[in-house]
């Protein structure tokens, strides 16, 4: 018997949200302005991996057909060029030798890359970078040496760069200490462009984000429908519910005094909404509607305070 997303660790329907809307949108002006890169600056927990990977998979936003490939950077201890275009390498899922050297992972990193636009039709390749904060100065320059090779080829690359703005490890001082000690070359290839990924603003949002549920389905059922299938029947949507959730959210920001970016984390939104379908509706026959205190009690239980406490020490991007 196959497990319900939602039972599991995906909580989330694979549609998109309006900061994931706005994200291909300025993507989109990257593109049209002819940029080989664009910036993105998040914090912790807003779902700008979940949002760049969607993207990289679910093409519809893009005005010309462009093929696209998702990695994220790790940390590492080693910062060399065969490092670098090894994590490639498995990101574009080439096979290689252990022993191959730099330049003949380079030249495989940019056949790949030329043949996927070749029969996609485009000039443009789109690499979706995540934690690119770790990336150090000598990994821009080999991301430069991959794009002066795609050009040779007659293609472009955008690179779009996610960073974890709250990454006290690789942000801050100390990254924007390296992008100072970046080549012009680099700046004009891949900062030229920048975008803040920021979670769920204001009730038009979370219902919106809410409203996913009601649509998305899984084996045919929509999401909110299958867990509870009556109030269902009678007309009630989840997404009607978004005034008991912002109305939950501001009581709580009042009562703890919380101040500065009111933005709502994916991340506390997916564990909200999957506590009250999964564990408060599925499990009570007669439920109708959530109540606010459904939503407060859910919110907390996601810990939406430890996470606010934690991001307000580091500020916004």
């Amino acid at each position: 018997m196959n497990l319900h997303p939602m039972m599991e660790d995906d909580n989330r329907p694979k549609v998109a949200t309006k900061p994931i809307e706005s994200l291909g949108d300025a993507i989109l002006i990257a593109l049209e302005d002819g940029y080989r890169g664009i910036q993105i600056l998040g914090r912790s927990g807003d779902g700008k991996s979940y949002a760049s990977s969607y993207l990289s998979t679910h093409l519809q936003w893009l005005k010309q057909p462009a093929p696209t490939c998702w990695v994220s950077i790790p940390r590492r201890t080693n910062g060399s060029d065969n490092v670098f275009y090894k994590v490639i390498q498995g990101a574009l899922k080439l096979s290689y030798h252990p022993g191959a050297a730099a330049i003949d992972r380079l030249g495989q990193i940019v056949s790949r890359i030329s043949s996927d636009c070749q029969r996609a039709g485009s000039r443009r390749f789109i690499l979706f970078i995540d934690e690119a904060q770790r990336l150090s100065v000598d990994d821009y320059d080999y991301l430069a040496n991959i794009d002066d090779a795609v050009g040779i080829d007659g293609f472009r690359l955008l690179c779009v760069l996610v960073n974890q703005s709250d990454d006290a490890k690789a942000f801050g001082k100390k990254w924007e200490a390296r992008v100072k000690e970046m080549p012009p070359h680099v700046i004009r290839r891949f900062f030229m462009a920048e975008h803040t990924f920021r979670g769920l603003e204001g009730l038009s949002e979370i219902a919106h984000a809410l409203s996913r549920y009601d649509v998305a389905e899984y084996l045919g059922v929509t999401f909110s429908n299958y867990f509870v299938p009556s109030a269902y029947a009678l007309g009630w949507r989840l997404a009607s519910e978004a005034k008991k959730f912002v109305a939950a959210l501001n009581e709580i920001r009042q009562e703890a005094q919380l101040a500065g970016p009111s933005d709502l984390p994916m991340m506390i939104f997916e564990l909200t909404v999957k506590r009250l379908l999964v564990n408060v509706a599925a499990r009570n026959e007669a439920f109708r509607e959530f109540t606010q205190d459904h939503f407060k009690e859910a919110i907390l239980r996601a810990g939406y305070l430890k996470l606010e406490a934690s991001r307000s020490r580091q500020g916004r991007p």
